[in-house]
Order: C-alpha cells, then sequence, then structure tokens
C-alpha cells in the first residue's frame, strides 16, 4: 500500500523509515514524497517498496555523520578508505528502486577534505545483494562520495538518472560492482571521478553489463573497468554514448587485482574534448578485498571497439600522484603484462584527432608498471602519437585513422612485443 509523507522542518529519517517499514508489511508499494525538504541519515529500502520523489520533492542528506550507522557491509576501498555508509541503502532486499522526477541531495561539501568525517563520509545510494533493482528518473546531486553503488546486485535496471556530483574526491557517478544483468540507459552523467565504473570486490563476476544512450562528462574516466578487480569482467556492452570534457580517459580497461576481463564490446561512442582516449593495461596489484585476493594477475582478452570518433585534447600541466602529466598529449595505449599478454583485441572504423605536437623525442623504454597502479600517464614517453601497443597477441587496428593537430616527430603507430 502506497505511503505519503507530509514534509516536515525536522529530521525526517523516523518518519520516513516507518512509512518505508509499513510499506512492505502491508504488500508493497511507494513511499511518496510530495514538493519539499525532507532532512535525513540513513533510510533502509525494503522488498516490493519504491521510494517515489515528486517534482519538487528534495531529499536533503543530514550534515551529522552520527546519522549514518555503519553496517554489515562496509569495506575499505582502493584507496584506504572505510566505505558502506549510506544515505539511501538496502542489502538483500528484492523488487526494491527509487523513482521519480524529484532529487536525492547529498551535500558532500559538509564533509570536505580535512573535515574529520572526510574519510568515512557515506555514498548517497548503497544498494547490496539486491534483486529486482529499478531506479528511474531521478536527479541525483552532491553526493559525499560515491554516488550510487551497486554491489553484488541481479535484474538491476536504471534509467534517465540525472547525476552532478563534483563537490568532493571520489566522487563517482555509477559503480556496477559484481552484479550480473545491469541495464544502465539514457542517463546524463556529471561526476568528479569516474562516471560508470564496473567493479569487483570479491570473487563474484561481474557479468551481463548493458549501458546504452548516456552523456557522460568527468573530472576522470568516462567508463571504466577496474580499479577493484579481484573477481572477472564478461560480457560488457558500451554503445550509443556520448563523452565530453573527460580529464582521466574516455574509456579505460585496468584489471590490476587478478580479476579477467573476457568479452567486452564498445560501439558507436562520439568522444569530444577527452583525453586518452582509450587505455586498456593490465596490473599486477593484487590487493585484497573482504579477505579475498588472487595470487597471479588476470588477463585481458576479447574485446571489441568499433564506430569510436574520439577529439581528444592534451591535459593541463601539474602533477598527478607525484608524477609530471607527462602522457597527456593522446593516445590510445593498449598494454598487457610481458608473461599474461592482452588477446583478441580490434579497433574498428575509428577517427582519432590526437592533439600531437612533440617537437622533439629521444627513445628509450616505456616503464613496466609493476605492482604499482597502471595510470595513463605513467607510460611516459610514448615513442607514438597515435597509438601504442605493447605486449599483445592477435592486437588489431582495423580501418582506424589518426590524425595529429600539430606535426610530431614520433610515429603514428609503434608495436612492441607485439604477436600475431
Amino acid at each position: 500500500m502506497d505511503q505519503r509523507i507530509e514534509k516536515s522542518e525536522k529530521i525526517m529519517t523516523e518518519i520516513i523509515q516507518q512509512a518505508v517499514d509499513l510499506c512492505e508489511k502491508t504488500g508493497g508499494g511507494k513511499v511518496i514524497l510530495p514538493p519539499g525538504m525532507y532532512v535525513c541519515g540513513t533510510l533502509c529500502l525494503k522488498d516490493h517498496v519504491t521510494l517515489w520523489l515528486e517534482e519538487g520533492a528534495v531529499l536533503l542528506g543530514s550534515g551529522r555523520i552520527e546519522d549514518y550507522p555503519d553496517n554489515e557491509t562496509c569495506f575499505t576501498d582502493a584507496v584506504g578508505h572505510v566505505r558502506g555508509k549510506a544515505l539511501i541503502y538496502a542489502c538483500n532486499k528484492t523488487d526494491t528502486g527509487i523513482g521519480g522526477p524529484g532529487m536525492i541531495n547529498g551535500r558532500g561539501y559538509l564533509y570536505p577534505e580535512g573535515h574529520p568525517s572526510h574519510l568515512v563520509r557515506p555514498f548517497l545510494i548503497r544498494l547490496v545483494g539486491c534483486r529486482q533493482v529499478h531506479i528511474e528518473g531521478i536527479q541525483l546531486v552532491q553526493a559525499a562520495a560515491w554516488c550510487l553503488h551497486l554491489q553484488d546486485c541481479e535484474e538491476v535496471t536504471v534509467r534517465r538518472v540525472r547525476i552532478s556530483s563534483r563537490c568532493n574526491g571520489n566522487n563517482d557517478g555509477i559503480d556496477i560492482d559484481g552484479c550480473r544483468q545491469v541495464e544502465v540507459t539514457g542517463c546524463e552523467i556529471d561526476s568528479g571521478d569516474d562516471a560508470i565504473c564496473l567493479k569487483s570486490t570479491s570473487s563474484r563476476c561481474c557479468r551481463s553489463v548493458r549501458i546504452s544512450d548516456c552523456t557522460v562528462t568527468s573530472r576522470w574516466a568516462g567508463f571504466k573497468i577496474g580499479t577493484e578487480s579481484v573477481g572477472d569482467f564478461s560480457d560488457i556492452t558500451v554503445e550509443n554514448c556520448r563523452f565530453y570534457d573527460v580529464e582521466g580517459c574516455g574509456i579505460k580497461i585496468v584489471p590490476v587485482d587478478g580479476g579477467c576481463v573476457d568479452g567486452v564490446t564498445v560501439r558507436n561512442v562520439h568522444m569530444i574534448r577527452c583525453t586518452g582516449p582509450i587505455f586498456i593495461s593490465g596490473g599486477n596489484r593484487l590487493r585484497r578485498y573482504y579477505e579475498v585476493s588472487k595470487a597471479r594477475p588476470g588477463t585481458i582478452k576479447n574485446i571489441l571497439m568499433e564506430d569510436i570518433r574520439a577529439d581528444v585534447k592534451q591535459a593541463g600541466g601539474g602533477l598527478y600522484q607525484g608524477r609530471p602529466w607527462g602522457n597527456a598529449e593522446g593516445g590510445v595505449v593498449i598494454s598487457g603484462l610481458w608473461d599474461y599478454p592482452a588477446e583478441n583485441i580490434t579497433l574498428r572504423n575509428c577517427d582519432f584527432a590526437m592533439p600531437g605536437g612533440r617537437e622533439a623525442y629521444q627513445k628509450q623504454a616505456v616503464p613496466e608498471m609493476g605492482e604499482q597502479y597502471p595510470e595513463f600517464h605513467l607510460f611516459d614517453p610514448l615513442p607514438s602519437w597515435g597509438a601504442y601497443l605493447r605486449h599483445g597477441r592477435n592486437i588489431k587496428l582495423e580501418d582506424c585513422r589518426f590524425t595529429a593537430s600539430k606535426k610530431d616527430v614520433r610515429p603514428a603507430v609503434v608495436r612492441e612485443d607485439i604477436i600475431p
């Protein structure tokens, strides 16, 4: 039975939670927030219940960290922060979701770097072990940490969601972590970190994920597989998307914790003013999550990228992780590991407009990454201005066109340790 909330100026956590609980007990339905402001701490979704925000309804995250209790699924992320608190949370629920034209505002600016609670700041939405999840039409803004984290979920639909979140570090847009049968379509994402990111913080495979018709701008990657990557990734499709003003590479595939990537298709993607634009690299970091780890690196194989149009820009100067922004001149990089080569990767019918512009170059070995995380700027200096292919088997560039806006002394394409 639907439950309608009456607005109030006080903290509304208990009132809304009671409505969610009652809705579940009476057979499920919608908990409806009419126009107005609703300040809350953690709300827990339930079976067969949709939290529905009408036009003009704004759910605001509380500014007190004590209003976001720990839960049974908290974890330590790739940068050593304890994560898992959330404004909206669900664990092991079926047929649950969030919808409506209203807004959820985490007010993440209340937990800036240096704030006592910065390292434990809450996600906006976190759903763990849930089935038949539906998130549609909602506006998600100013998350304190990641915006939408889906972990070990199945049968998930995310449609026409609008995300605007750049108020903090690690402001990922949508994180799909060890999930199966996921559809993300028609979303608009403006994020301070990875816009759409596939992860695996457990041995569960991230499988059968479809991303389509999305528009993305980001301070970091547009679409990414990694950083957390203990489990495998398979049957992944990204198509009919537009990336613009992406600072940290348009498309990144970087499994570094032992998970294997097998079966990725990216087609009909248009990139405008993006760095990168494609970065694929193996890694040997092998970090542990939830007491699960792998003993050896994973493999990368069976990737098709076709009909990619990329207008590539050179990133600004300065340092990242203590190193110059070196390889920010723009280039396709595909690099397996020496003993775990990347296999069966094809780029077909692609146009890459690169910045070029290097007036001098002294040939030297491109660094191997070893156990460090392989960010694309560490592959410096690159011996080519268009594409650099290393440690691979059956890596193909079919009907791909590379142009440089400025004259460059390096060749367009360089292959090292590539086996036909």
